[in-house]
């Protein structure tokens, strides 16, 4: 990983992705909303999309949850090949059943994000990219995988942290958690 100023470059991670088609996963959050009975808009189609495509990175060590490449413009992310097919409506491709483990992160994904704003997705790619160029530019510059990974490795290890073990002078091992003083009750007297 090299710096640009004070902005991250990072060096491309090549694996196979765990999707064959990023229509599928499209697809699977489209097919998702309209279970719900609610509409899924194109823009937030593209956050679900990144965000899936983030946090499968960061859990997966850089690997791609799908075949996409996502670019950043003003209005936020999109991978511009989805987003030119899904233009009128849900394009008419052959469904292909995805593994159960992919089905349960795409879940959880769509629980985490589905009552979110477009505009709240944004400051939370924007807060999660800060040292990125792409989303910094907001240009139409690629967010490579790496860079996703880097954004959302670390909203998912917090989660995963366990806390510290440490000893006392005897020998015993404690848990270190931060110190959390008691609320204080405070009464007033009628004096």
């Amino acid at each position: 990983m090299r710096k640009i100023g004070d902005k991250l470059a990072c060096r491309e991670i090549v694996m196979q992705p765990a999707v064959n088609s990023s229509f599928d996963v499209a697809i699977w959050f489209l097919d998702r909303a309209r279970s719900e009975n609610s509409y899924l808009q194109p823009r937030k189609l593209q956050f679900l999309l990144f965000f899936a495509q983030g946090h499968y990175a960061g859990a997966y060590q850089g690997r791609r949850l799908m075949p996409s490449v996502f670019v950043v413009d003003e209005a936020g992310p999109l991978d511009p090949n989805l987003y030119r097919a899904f233009e009128q409506g849900r394009p008419n491709v052959s469904e292909v059943s995805m593994d159960e483990e992919i089905l349960v992160f795409l879940d959880a994904i769509w629980r985490r994000y589905r009552d979110d704003e477009p505009m709240k997705l944004d400051r939370l790619i924007s807060r999660y990219g800060k040292n990125d160029v792409a989303i910094e530019n907001r240009d139409g510059s690629e967010v490579g995988i790496s860079s996703m990974m880097h954004m959302f490795a670390r909203d998912d290890d917090k989660k995963n942290k366990q806390p510290k073990m440490l000893r006392t002078y005897t020998g015993k091992a404690v848990k270190a958690i931060p110190w959390r003083p008691p609320k204080s009750i405070t009464t007033t007297s009628n004096e």
